[in-house]
């Protein structure tokens, strides 16, 4: 799975119709969130595997969801919006209001409804990486993350992603 299949697993006609009832939004700002938080999403889950700690955790979390990677629809359906808050706490740390903050500047959506969208994704997340890191545990999530992230695939350069993962380095130092 690359990026591209990621974010068309998030983005999806019915996942993003789902969101979108659930909280009262429109598709097109679900949609555009999604976007352009998957990266940061993608890129700050690389950084905290960058250290064995964080690794550990982080692949820690991604096993305990990697079951429910099965219909990401049900999942949408039936979010805990709790899960998903400690989920982005964990990603994003202390950074977190400043990744709400760039997203609802970028999109154009208040960063209410932009963190209300990321608690929805999360978890859906987890399992989807949970599912294609599968029994590689700590050891093979960076090289996971790395792989997804690697404006050297095709895929991202030629969906567009290859740009938006630039912005990547501003957010995050590298």
């Amino acid at each position: 799975m690359d990026l591209t299949n990621i974010l068309g697993a998030l983005t999806g006609n019915d996942a993003v119709s789902t969101i979108a009832q659930n909280l009262n939004l429109d598709t097109k700002q679900v949609s555009s969130v999604i976007t352009n938080a998957l990266p940061s999403l993608l890129g700050a889950m690389q950084k905290n595997a960058s250290t064995e700690a964080g690794a550990a955790a982080l692949a820690q979390a991604l096993g305990d969801h990697a079951g429910n990677a099965g219909n990401i629809l049900s999942n949408l359906k039936t979010t805990d919006l709790t899960d998903g808050n400690k989920i982005l706490s964990h990603i994003f740390g202390g950074n977190l209001n400043n990744v709400l903050g760039g997203i609802s500047k970028a999109t154009g959506v208040a960063t209410n409804s932009v963190s209300k969208i990321l608690a929805n994704i999360a978890p859906s997340l987890l399992s989807i990486l949970g599912k294609q890191n599968g029994t590689s545990g700590a050891a093979g999530l960076a090289g996971m993350l790395g792989g997804l992230l690697g404006g050297s695939s095709s895929s991202s350069s030629s969906s567009g992603l290859g740009s938006i993962l630039g912005g990547l380095g501003s957010i995050f130092g590298k």
